[in-house]
């Protein structure tokens, strides 16, 4: 998808990976992004900062490259695993012989007593952050992250990171990076990165950060974007299309970005989408006075996520006043809005 090649990738958890390219992709239907994954055209995998994306299948080994070192480092679940660590992994791979399975499933076949307890799924996100395996489709509705997972070379046959020069595919994502999202710092681009200082210092000399890029041309207009949409996470300084005062309606302490109305460029408000798709009731709080326009509008992008989901039955509902996150329990930026 052209979209998700453009914003260098997209959050890859649902829903925000639909609704990230919805904002992007008018008329996108989840048949066409749930085909492109089946397809293999697009394909889930950990980079930066650790997080899963989704991209587009020519820019994966580029990313999966770039990131790699932010994948072999040291984290206590990896301490916990200890020297079990690689036979348990080749006993996943050995499971996924025969085709895609659940987590479910291959646990099953590798701890059927249970006792790796959570540290099962720690196990099949360290072997998928190696490219050992890799998540495919997923099953259940469109807010699931059940995935099926398969082996890598089964999935991706010829894709192949560990054979792309590390420094030359941090280079690559990083002039991807500036294209989309330029001017840009180093400071933003160790944020979007994860790297470190040095990292980041040494990848882009010689790139020219000033060059404007077409993210907020790709999101002309309204839009609402979803919690960890690709613009909120792509800068450190988020003065470019946010206010200060607004700040802390939009990030957590950690971070962490929430659902807001874009509007030209510049965060004006929270949405949360709530937890039921059929009625689908989208919660939209303002940040200061709107004119009237900007609630048609709202409205209209209501509708292009409804479309999305197949139904015609929806509702806004305005709340008074957004949430701030900064003082409010740690996971409230998933749904801003609850309980409102």
């Amino acid at each position: 998808m052209r979209a998700v090649d453009r914003s260098v990738g997209v959050y890859g958890t649902a829903p925000t990976c639909f609704l990230s390219a919805l904002a992007r992709v008018p008329d996108l239907t989840l048949t066409q992004f749930n085909d492109a994954v089946a397809d293999r055209e697009l394909v889930r995998i950990r980079a930066m900062r650790y997080s899963v994306y989704t991209f587009p299948k020519d820019l994966l080994p580029i990313a999966a490259a770039a990131t790699r070192n932010l994948t072999r480092k040291m984290n206590p679940y990896r301490k916990r695993l200890g020297d079990r660590y690689e036979k348990l992994a080749s006993a996943v791979e050995e499971a996924l012989a025969d085709g895609p399975l659940v987590a479910s499933d291959i646990r099953v076949r590798v701890d059927p007593e249970g006792e790796l307890g959570d540290l099962f799924s720690v196990l099949l996100g360290l072997a998928a952050a190696e490219c050992r395996i890799v998540r495919t489709t997923t099953t259940g509705t469109w807010r699931s992250d059940r995935y099926l997972y398969a082996r890598w070379g089964d999935w991706l046959p010829g894709v192949a990171p560990d054979t792309i020069d590390p420094k030359e595919a941090m280079r690559l994502l990083i002039e991807r990076y500036v294209a989309a999202y330029g001017p840009v710092t180093v400071d933003d681009i160790r944020w979007w990165t994860g790297w470190t200082k040095t990292e980041t210092v040494e990848t882009v000399e010689g790139i020219d950060l000033s060059e404007p890029g077409h993210a907020l041309e790709d999101l002309a207009g309204l839009r609402l974007l979803p919690v960890w949409d690709a613009l909120l996470v792509a800068y450190r300084d988020r003065d470019r299309f946010l206010h200060p005062s607004h700040a802390p309606l939009v990030y957590d302490r950690f971070g962490n970005a929430t659902s807001v109305v874009l509007d030209n460029g510049e965060v004006v408000g929270q949405w949360d989408l709530g937890g039921t798709d059929d009625p689908l009731e989208i919660k939209v709080a303002p940040f200061d006075d709107w004119p009237a326009r900007r609630w048609i509008e709202v409205e209209t992008e209501v509708a292009r996520i409804a479309g999305l989901l197949g139904t015609s039955d929806f509702e806004v509902r305005p709340v008074e006043e957004p949430i701030d996150l900064l003082d409010t329990s740690r996971n409230r930026f998933l749904a801003p809005l609850s309980g409102r």
